[in-house]
């Protein structure tokens, strides 16, 4: 008897995809509700904090209030600030720091560097293209300082520098202590530009000042007072 002809199933259906599950993004930074702890030091009772991509925070207060110092410890430059997470995690961590640049009111740059020689090993060192580091040096009025040498740098010419390559790294999370300060009425006016290009690229910035000079941006606010 032949043997019987068999018919193979019709093949299965593949299941229907399951409905993506898209988790929101880690937010820049979390501050968590209740006081504001720095290093052991109160600074501001907090309804708590968030800050996604695109949002600016206009960090003010008297001197001495710890608005430098609660910048410091987001940096990861000196103690925690309780419960904070910077990328989802502690600030001073590798995920945290490889998030956030900082640019200090005194702006240090490396002695055996010129300044356009800082911009490119800025950019090279975070992998990161040269071109929006210089291109902002340029907006900044730096193009004929970019082969001087930091001690031939006045402070302001020195910061804005820093300021070049903290926002033309495009990282998640920037912080500028009092980046207006030094500046002209032109280079005011191009940092601002170049903060709210930062925020429209999705980047969020924490910014100090005690002027009004982020007004257009409509920032949010967080103000420190002293303890």
């Amino acid at each position: 008897m032949p043997p019987s002809s068999l018919t193979a199933p019709p093949p299965s259906e593949p299941p229907p995809p399951e409905p993506p599950t898209s988790e929101p993004p880690v937010p820049a930074l979390f501050l968590p509700p209740g006081p504001l702890v720095v290093a052991g030091r109160p600074l501001a009772q907090l309804p708590g904090l968030t800050l996604r991509a695109g949002e600016v925070l206009h960090l003010h207060g008297p001197n001495g209030a710890g608005k430098t110092t609660l910048l410091r410890a987001l940096a990861g430059e000196q103690g925690g600030v309780d419960g904070a997470r910077v990328a989802g995690d502690v600030p001073g961590s590798r995920t945290a720091r490889a998030a956030t640049a900082w640019v200090s009111t005194d702006a240090p740059l490396p002695d055996d560097l010129n300044a356009g020689e800082f911009l490119q090993f800025t950019a090279a060192l975070w992998s990161r293209p040269a071109a929006p580091l210089l291109a902002l040096a340029g907006t900044l009025g730096l193009d004929r300082w970019l082969d001087a040498w930091p001690q031939d740098l006045s402070r302001g010419t020195r910061q804005k520098v820093a300021l070049s390559a903290a926002l033309g790294l495009g990282l998640p999370l920037t912080l500028l202590d009092e980046p207006f300060g030094t500046l002209d009425t032109a280079a005011r006016d191009a940092l601002l530009r170049a903060v709210r290009e930062r925020a429209q690229a999705g980047g969020v910035l924490i910014v100090t000042t005690h002027g009004d000079e982020l007004a257009p941006l409509h920032p949010r606010t967080l103000t420190l007072d002293v303890a």
